[in-house]
C-alpha cells in the first residue's frame, strides 16, 4: 500500500498486542529517482517480507537502511536485506550500525539530514520509548515518521530504564511542532495529523501520573513497581506484568525527577 508516490509502506506480518497489526517498513524515494531508503526492515525470519520489500525496491538501489530504534521487530532484517543491497544500516545507537559495501559507517545524529531518492529525510532523536528512538522528518511530504514514539492505534511503552518517562514527555512537547505533519507511524494506520495524536497521548500520560500521585498519597511513598503495578492494573491489563512493572517503575522515577518523592 502506498501513502505518497515517494512513500512506500510495507506491513510485515507479525501481528501481535505490542506490534498491532506487524512492523511498517518504509520505503522513501521519488519514483524518478534512481535509489531509495529502508526504514525499520522488520524482524528476522520473515522471509516473505524481506521478498516483498525487495521486489518493491526493484531495480533501484538501497542508498541506505535507517532503524527508528534497537528493537528486534525493527532491526531483526536489517543485516540480510543489508548483504541483499550492499546497503549500510543506519541507527542513533552505534550497536544498529553496520558497514554493508560502504566501509565505517557513522551512527545517525540529531538534526542530520539525508538527501536521497529526491527527499530530504532528517534525523529527530526522540527519546522516551527508548533512549535511541528517533522520528524523521520529510519535509518535502509534510511527513513525520514516528517510529514506536507515536503508534496509530492504542499508546506506546517506556522501556524503562533505557527509556525514561521524563523523557518521553519533553519528547511529545518536541513533536507538537510538527503538528500539522502526516504521521506515519512504524505500527498501526497513519494519521492525516500528528497533532491530535500527541495531545492525546500527553492527555493519557498526565492522567496516568495524576492516578499515581493519588496512589502514593494513599499508600506511601515506598511503593515499589510492582505494588504500584498492582494498584493500577490490578490483574486487568493484557500486558504481561513485567513490562506493567516497567511502566510503573518509569512512573516513579518521574515523579520523583519532580522532586515529589
Amino acid at each position: 500500500m502506498s501513502t505518497t508516490t515517494a512513500i512506500q509502506v510495507l506491513t510485515c506480518d507479525n501481528p501481535s498486542p505490542m506490534t498491532l497489526e506487524g512492523t511498517n517498513t518504509y520505503l522513501l524515494g521519488r519514483p524518478d529517482q534512481a535509489e531509495v531508503v529502508v526504514v525499520d526492515p522488520g524482524p528476522d525470519g520473515h522471509k516473505e517480507h524481506l521478498h516483498a520489500v525487495l521486489e518493491s525496491v526493484g531495480d533501484r538501489s538501497v542508498a541506505e537502511i535507517l532503524v527508528t530504534h534497537r528493537h528486534g521487530d525493527h532491526t531483526g532484517a536489517a543485516k540480510a536485506l543489508s548483504a541483499r543491497t550492499g546497503a549500510p544500516v543506519r541507527g542513533f545507537d552505534p550497536d544498529q550500525c553496520v558497514a554493508g559495501g560502504q566501509g565505517i559507517v557513522l551512527p545517525l545524529a540529531e538534526g542530520e539530514k539525508i538527501l536521497a531518492g529526491g527527499l530530504s529525510i532528517e534525523v529527530l532523536h526522540t527519546p522516551g520509548h527508548t533512549g535511541d528512538s528517533v522520528c524523521l522528518w520529510i519535509p518535502e511530504e509534510n511527513a513525520l515518521l514516528t517510529g514506536d514514539t507515536v503508534l496509530g492505534r492504542g499508546t506506546t511503552m517506556v522501556d524503562f530504564p533505557d527509556g525514561t518517562l521524563t523523557e518521553y514527555l519533553q519528547t511529545l512537547e518536541r513533536l507538537m511542532d510538527y503538528a500539522q505533519a502526516r504521521m506515519l507511524p512504524a505500527h498501526g494506520p497513519a494519521h492525516e495529523q500528528l497533532g491530535p495524536v500527541v495531545q492525546r497521548y500527553l492527555e493519557h500520560r498526565h492522567s496516568r501520573l495524576d492516578r499515581v500521585r493519588e496512589l502514593v498519597a494513599e499508600h506511601g511513598q515506598d511503593l515499589s513497581p510492582e505494588q504500584l503495578a498492582e494498584l493500577m492494573y490490578a490483574g486487568r491489563s493484557p500486558i504481561h506484568p513485567h513490562i506493567t512493572h516497567q511502566i510503573a517503575a518509569a512512573q516513579l522515577e518521574h515523579l520523583r525527577s519532580l522532586g515529589e518523592l
